[in-house]
């Protein structure tokens, strides 16, 4: 036992709150209110040994994401990163008649922002949300004849295609000569947007929509294209339009070393291309009253093309190197990740479990809080565009903990989700990021009590911590071979303390509160 002494080294805690969930007989208890009751002992232990590091994991999936980045961000550590989209299209029916000589009048590309309302004074108006920068982006909208699968061909369709962020090469190879638009400075607008549309009696109707990117394309294109094709063999189905108009790449690049990143939603119910046209169709309503339905009459119509799946994130990123522990970088998009070992210590006899870990679970332990400790480098961190969230992992299997699962269950907050076991980031007076907490009781209970594996834990920027899907790594590593899907859509960014820093105040720890009978 002086061994097992020295190696679990003490501290009295005077006073910590902690909260009842489960039963007093069973250790899947996240808190109890046993401290401070006779018998019983408070304790404190932070000396768990970690090993953490970067891991930079390049080209990723990103036909699996619903939300798309498009655009360039400038970042002051991890450097630019512009990201662009590929995208095929849909018919709205299939096999459309657009009547008697269809005339185009315009063709809009509409794709909506993230944005919500906030009153300002006695008026309201729209906030932008997931928006990234300020600066101005040069927009370029080609067609496309890349043709997107949906199942991998080499697998005889057996399997999903992946595609991966580094394929804009291949991409460009494959752009044709017929440019929709280029806009050469295009920054978010707050403003709504006023939308006219033609019902289906040929009534005009005015929409008020929330902010979005909204574009006027090539109109002799799409006459071509769409119009003048109705009633053909490329226009009667899905699979007949998906071959014959492959989709479209919108391209992002720089301005004066400026830009803006924004997240998209593509499938977005007011996302997609419409065509406003004039034509020429039977006077059923007699709307001349000269008793003739069959004559011909100029009517204006409208017609949508949604835009379809898959569609593809492609990213041209700097990434620098990362060695050492002394601090840990997570990166969103084709970015970096923080991959961590509890108990990481010496193993004499070869087990494959520490001796820390073998010691711990000698010890008749009530586990009431497990908590790990990340504090936010702000020399590293000032000027990056921190997550709110940071996202922990079974690295070893892919999958949430059983802290997520118990969180979920018993969700309380759809504002904040997850905000038990993934609190938000801590942050001072002026808004800048101090600590991440993230609460593993149950998982660190299940190891000391339970002998349940140690596995190794990924550690990751998220959009939003209620995605749990992972992208695919083209370049697989040992240990990772997915990452993510919330990390891959963000640009955000943070740099915090690893296990080794050199202010040991703000090293990465583990605080492990626990309780134990009095002898």
């Amino acid at each position: 036992m002086n061994l097992k002494n020295r190696m679990l080294k003490m501290t009295t805690v005077a006073a910590v709150v902690f909260s009842f969930i489960a039963c007093e007989d069973d250790f899947e208890t996240i808190g109890s209110d046993v401290i401070g009751e006779p018998g019983f002992n408070a304790e404190l232990y932070d000396e768990a040994e970690i090993t953490a590091s970067t891991f930079k994991y390049g080209p990723v999936q990103t036909n699996n994401t619903q939300l798309n980045l498009l655009g360039v961000y400038q970042d002051p550590v991890f450097g630019t990163q512009e990201a662009s989209v590929l995208t095929s299209l849909m018919l709205t029916n299939s096999n459309p008649s657009f009547g008697n000589e269809p005339v185009l009048d315009s063709v809009v590309l509409s794709i909506p922002f993230f944005s919500r309302e906030v009153s300002v004074g006695d008026s309201t108006e729209f906030k932008l949300d997931s928006i990234y920068g300020e600066g101005p982006i040069k927009l370029t909208i080609t067609e496309s004849n890349f043709y997107l699968n949906n199942f991998d061909p080499e697998t005889n369709f057996e399997k999903s295609q992946k595609y991966y962020s580094n394929m804009e090469p291949r991409i460009l190879s494959n752009l044709t000569s017929n440019v929709l638009l280029e806009v050469g400075s295009f920054s978010p607008s707050n403003e709504p947007i006023v939308e006219y549309s033609v019902d289906s009696a040929g009534e005009a109707d005015t929409l008020s929509l929330g902010p979005a990117i909204r574009l006027h394309l090539n109109k002799q294109f799409f006459q071509t294209k769409i119009l003048d094709k109705g009633g053909s063999s490329e226009l009667l189905n899905q699979n007949n339009f998906k071959d014959y108009f492959r989709g479209i790449y919108i391209n992002a690049d720089q301005v004066n070393n400026e830009g803006t990143m924004m997240l998209l939603n593509l499938l977005h119910e007011n996302a997609g291309i419409v065509l406003y046209y004039t034509t020429n169709l039977p006077d059923v309503r007699d709307t001349d009253d000269d008793g003739d339905e069959e004559e011909l009459v100029e009517a204006r119509r409208s017609y949508k093309l949604n835009f379809g799946t898959p569609k593809v994130n492609t990213f041209q990123q700097e990434m620098p190197d990362f060695t050492g522990e002394d601090d840990l970088y997570l990166k969103g998009g084709e970015g970096s990740m923080a991959v961590i070992e509890l108990f990481s210590g010496p193993d004499a006899d070869g087990n494959g479990v520490s001796d820390q870990l073998e010691a711990l679970r000698e010890m008749d332990w009530l586990i009431n809080e497990a908590n790990l400790i990340f504090h936010v480098n702000r020399d590293l961190a000032e000027d990056l565009d921190e997550p709110e969230r940071v996202y922990i992992y079974d690295l070893d299997n892919n999958r949430v903990l059983y802290d997520y699962q118990l969180n979920a269950m018993q969700e309380s907050n759809p504002v904040k989700p997850i905000s038990v076991h993934l609190p938000p980031l801590t942050q001072d007076e002026n808004g800048n990021g101090l600590s991440y907490k993230v609460r593993l009781t149950n998982h660190i209970n299940n190891i000391v009590n339970k002998d349940s594996a140690n596995v190794r834990l990924g550690l990751a920027v998220s959009q939003n911590v209620s995605l749990t899907t992972s992208s695919a790594l083209l370049q697989q590593d040992e240990v990772v071979k997915r990452v993510p899907a919330a990390s891959v859509i963000t640009p955000e960014a943070t740099v915090l303390y690893g296990p080794n820093a050199e202010d040991v105040e703000k090293r990465l720890k583990l605080n492990i509160y626990y309780t134990e009978p009095k002898n």
